[in-house]
């Protein structure tokens, strides 16, 4: 398998692309849309959003989307979104437009479900694919969650390691950064530990089998502004 994404001039020990780079095309990322300019699309009444200043001067951030409305929940003083700290919110929420720049300069696109990851060009064992991605930008990157139905289908365009494991305890699968709830499709008879099988990989057909973490695959870094557990 091939990784989707050809990333050229790098000047770090992560292999970068440049933001806005389409070359290399794979089926992952016949699913990323294009930014104008690498700038945010004009949001509209149903853009998705995670702060209000995400959206519109006219428009707030309500339940995930941009709506037609004051701006009245963001903090005069602070600028914040009054909405942060509902479950849903990113920690440090209101810092997240200034992430994600740092992430696209890493070399982060928007997927169609308007979230956003990046693809390195090699296989990696779990461990050292969690740790490339959380020091993208540490506090906003890690592995991808599988958070929906929709990242679940987009992951499973490139399969490899997803951000699932039960290194901790034994036959307790935890995501690495402690969302709940979260998509686990796993494939009938899976995950059976079958050798130490304790992370988790996404296969083409949207399921999920444990693997000994050891073993080298592909996988997708995501940046949502969570930070990954200790």
């Amino acid at each position: 398998m091939s990784p989707a994404l050809q990333l050229t001039g790098s000047t770090s020990a992560h292999t970068r692309h440049a933001a806005c780079n389409t070359t290399g095309v794979s089926r992952f990322f016949l699913l990323l849309v294009t930014f104008a300019a690498c700038d945010f699309p004009t949001p509209s009444q149903e853009y998705a959003c995670r702060v209000t200043q995400d959206c519109e001067s006219d428009r707030v951030c309500e339940g995930g989307y941009c709506v037609i409305g004051s701006a009245s929940n963001v903090d005069a003083a602070t600028g914040a979104d009054a909405t942060v700290g509902s479950p849903d919110a990113a920690p440090d929420a209101n810092n997240f437009p200034a992430q994600l720049a740092m992430c696209m300069a890493g070399g982060y696109e928007a997927a169609s479900n308007n979230l956003y990851y990046r693809l390195p060009p090699n296989p990696a064992s779990w461990t050292d694919a969690e740790a490339d991605c959380a020091d993208d930008v540490p506090g906003a990157t890690h592995l991808i969650v599988l958070t929906d139905t929709t990242e679940v289908q987009i992951a499973a365009t490139e399969p490899g390691w997803v951000g699932l494991s039960d290194q901790v305890t034994e036959g307790t699968f935890v995501n690495v950064t402690g969302e709940t709830p979260d998509q686990r499709p796993w494939a009938s008879g899976q995950p059976d530990n079958g050798g130490n099988e304790d992370c988790a990989r996404i296969t083409s057909n949207a399921k999920l089998d444990d693997d000994q973490c050891t073993n080298s695959h592909y996988y997708a870094c995501e940046c949502d502004g969570r930070p990954p557990l200790p």
